[in-house]
């Protein structure tokens, strides 16, 4: 945002001279200022002349030939090319010697020449071309009051423009008047003066459809103004902040959005049908905004409408065909307020924002309307003549006065430092808060100004003291304690932790963009989490799994002569719950860890013949992982299908103990690997990092082994038909707190007699029977055999084979 400081002193008459005070002043206050533009004033060889004669060049339709006196003993010959150069005029004239610079920062001396076969001796300038402005639509014409001769220099304010970063949540400084209340506070700011409008309209003028989207609406007739183009003194202010002066009506309204923060806009009262507007946001169709693009309206966005159709995007931008032009002799003046999610979500879906928009979706102040408008028509009155003849306000102003409580104690805790409350009272007084209680001194009660939409709770009131107190005076306490626990579970973030574990197992982290394209996304999930305003075609979705971009970075790597990878991403990936309207509650996201390995088991080398990994190199890396996390033993891989495994991990909670899905591990089916433009197998494993987190402890206890001998026996069970072998060994193990290890050993199937071909499948198992207390005796030992094998017939149905 732009700020003049000659504009600043309209409201802060006694503001320092001194720029790099002021921008400390600016800069401790909270608003950052970016850049420091000093005007450069015009060559003192840039004189006041003033056009003579004006004659048609004979050698081209598009040049004149001016006869300029500037102050010399005989008038000066010049070509001129702009379309507005007339007799009588005062011009700004570039002497023979003068320097000038380009827009691009190149200098060059204007210099005696001849224009298509006619003597020039001098230049006739435009603003842009002495640095003034951008205006480049034709000749600068001077006021009549200006001397011949004179360096045009002599006629212009010195000014400097201060380029200041505001951020969202602060809407009440978009506007020198806001910024003016920042520096000196707002007893101090002289406000500009204002008309008294009397808005007791016929109730005919206008009307609100919406009052959730405009509460709060007044509309001004004002009759036989003369739209010309403004005076020096407004286009001057309206230039130095970067805008381009179009006549007196729309740089009024500019002007008073950018002194006081409150937009306005003016419609051509006879372009409207019905004379009337109307508030509304079920209106669908197309309108012609003042930029001269078609925009296609959507029931939802605010428009104001006259009785046949859309005039204005209510907040955003007016419509080009009731726009105010110098055939215009009656005119409308809007100013209003508009919800902020409104115009926010408008602009976005429209691809359209201006100044307007920029302050209305981050809040402007409810209680600056109606002044607002009263001061754009004193100068509309003043500028362009006129009268009001009918006033009328619509809704009622959003109430923008609440009142916050502050703990004083509670504000030096937080702060850790011992500011007075007196002194606390005194700042926030100071911008424009007004104390209106005190419970004994222990809750301050406070009113927040209109204009301060951010401030809602007790510590936006102590970030208030603190920036006015200055970040820099809070000196470093031992007051200011911030307290930690004395020990964590994990060490670290495990995200993190994770990462590092995996760089440990040799693999190489990669960082991949969320956003991926619904072609490849649908190859994982039909059901996919679209983007509302995608940044190119090919960032369509959110990924529904990390599996794609890995493929793709696989597939980036093997284009380049890269085969031989070990990569792994730890990131989020994302899911449609159901069908709602609000797109937040529709959706999930899970945080999962994906690693692949693909190309040579081993590193290059002339002595070892190469070969390819495979799945168990991938299973293998599982385990390792596990394995690095104390997880191994509280773990399993299952057989899913031919080319896949799922992982499980146990969970103890306090009276029991959950098996809970982490993951799989599999090689990438075939089709997917040509989809992904891939020529040689690839094994991935996507794993729920929040499972591993919940599941995983840093530290192991150490378990002596038994002083006396382990009992070992094996068992064959046949299994019924579907039943999972996992199943089978986690039955055995909890039969009994003595068996220690229960391990698969063998597999034996047979294809029965007699039985459809049905299969019988026997599984053996080998225990290990522990007792840290003395030596086991047979009897003890045939007891838990006879319990395992109870439990495995009733739990799930498997007998012991009879051989």
């Amino acid at each position: 945002m732009k700020i003049s400081v000659n504009w600043l002193k309209d409201f802060v008459p006694s503001i320092t001279s001194d720029i790099s005070s002021l921008v400390d002043q600016l800069t401790f206050l909270g608003l950052e200022v970016e850049d420091v533009i000093t005007k450069k004033f015009p060559d003192s060889l840039v004189v006041v002349g003033k056009v003579q004669e004006v004659k048609p060049h004979p050698n081209a339709d598009r040049l004149k030939i001016c006869q300029v006196d500037a102050g010399e003993v005989e008038p000066l010959q010049i070509v001129c090319g702009a379309p507005n150069v007339a007799e009588g005029q005062l011009v700004p004239v570039a002497m023979i010697g003068a320097k000038l610079e380009t827009p691009e920062g190149d200098s060059f001396t204007i210099k005696k020449s001849k224009i298509r076969g006619e003597r020039s001796f001098g230049m006739i300038c435009a603003a842009d071309e002495l640095g003034l402005s951008d205006d480049h639509s034709g000749i600068m014409v001077l006021e009549e009051h200006c001397e011949i001769g004179r360096p045009v220099a002599s006629y212009l304010d010195a000014d400097t423009i201060l380029d200041i970063a505001v951020t969202p949540n602060r809407p009440d400084v978009l506007s020198h008047l806001g910024v003016a209340r920042e520096m000196v506070g707002t007893a101090q700011v002289a406000l500009p003066e204002a008309c008294n409008v009397d808005f007791s309209g016929s109730e005919n003028l206008v009307t609100i459809k919406n009052s959730d989207a405009c509460p709060y609406y007044t509309g001004i007739v004002i009759r036989n103004v003369v739209v010309k183009e403004s005076p020096s003194w407004l286009k001057q202010k309206i230039e130095s902040i970067g805008l381009r002066p179009k006549n007196n009506i729309v740089d009024i309204t500019n002007y008073v959005l950018h002194a006081l923060g409150q937009p306005l806009h003016a419609f051509d009262l006879l372009k409207l049908q019905g004379e009337s507007v109307q508030v509304r946001t079920d209106v669908s169709g197309s309108i012609v905004a003042i930029n001269q693009e078609a925009y296609e309206l959507q029931p939802g966005m605010p428009v104001i409408c006259d009785q046949e159709k859309p005039v204005a995007i209510a907040g955003i931008m007016g419509g080009y065909d009731s726009a105010v032009s110098e055939a215009t002799t009656d005119i409308l003046l809007e100013s209003a307020y508009f919800s902020p999610g409104v115009v926010r979500k408008a602009s976005k879906i429209l691809g359209l924002t201006s100044d307007s928009a920029y302050r209305f979706e981050r809040g402007i102040d409810p209680g600056n309307v109606r002044f607002a408008a009263q001061c754009a028509v004193k100068l509309i009155l003043e500028l362009a003549g006129g009268e009001i003849t009918e006033a009328e306000e619509a809704g009622s102003v959003p109430p923008g006065s609440i009142t916050v409580a502050l703990r004083p104690e509670r504000a030096n805790e937080i702060l850790g430092c011992s500011i007075p409350m007196g002194k606390m009272v005194s700042m926030l007084e100071y911008i424009g808060f007004v104390m209106t209680a005190n419970e004994k001194d222990e809750n301050l009660i406070f009113t927040v100004p209109s204009f301060r939409v951010d401030v809602e709770q007790e510590i936006d009131l102590i970030e208030e003291i603190a920036r006015l107190e200055g970040y820099n005076n809070i000196a470093a306490s031992e007051r200011m304690v911030a307290s930690y626990p004395q020990s964590r579970e994990n060490p670290e973030y495990f995200p993190d932790y994770l990462r590092s574990v995996m760089i440990g197992l040799q693999f190489r982290e990669i960082l991949t963009n969320p956003l991926i394209t619904k072609r490849d996304a649908l190859q994982f999930e039909q059901q996919t989490v679209p983007v509302l305003n995608p940044i190119s075609e090919g960032l369509e979705v959110l990924r529904p799994s990390l599996v794609p971009t890995m493929l793709k970075v696989i597939s980036h790597n093997i284009k380049h002569g890269i085969r031989n990878m070990r990569l792994f991403e730890v990131a989020h990936s994302f899911f449609t719950l159901n069908e709602e309207d609000d797109a937040a509650k529709s959706m999930t996201e899970k945080e999962q860890l994906v690693f692949a390995i693909t190309g040579s088991r081993y590193p290059v080398n002339w002595a070892r013949k190469k070969e390819q990994v495979d799945f168990f190199d991938m299973k293998g890396s599982v385990e390792m992982l596990l394995g690095k996390l104390n997880l191994l033993d509280k773990s399993s891989l299952n057989i899913y299908n031919e080319s896949t495994l799922s992982i499980t991990c146990d969970w103890k909670g306090e009276d029991k103990t959950l098996k809970l899905h982490a993951g799989k591990v599999q090689q990438i089916a075939p089709e997917l690997l040509e989809a992904f433009d891939i020529d040689q197998p690839v094994f991935v494993a996507e794993i729920d990092t929040e499972v591993l987190e919940r599941s995983f402890t840093l530290n192991v206890c150490y378990e002596p082994p038994s002083r006396y001998p382990v009992v070992e026996r094996d068992l064959s069970f046949i299994l019924p038909e579907g039943l999972e072998v996992q199943k089978l060994v986690d039955c055995v193990k909890t039969s009994d707190v003595l068996i220690s290890n229960v391990r698969v050993f063998d597999l034996f199937e047979r294809e029965l007699e007699n039985n459809g071909g049905k299969v019988e499948r026997s599984i053996a198992l080998s225990l290990n029977i522990t007792d840290h207390s003395g030596t086991l005796k047979e009897e003890k030992v045939k007891k838990i055999l006879q319990k395992v094998m109870e439990n495995a017939e009733s739990r799930l149905g498997a007998v012991i084979r009879q051989v």
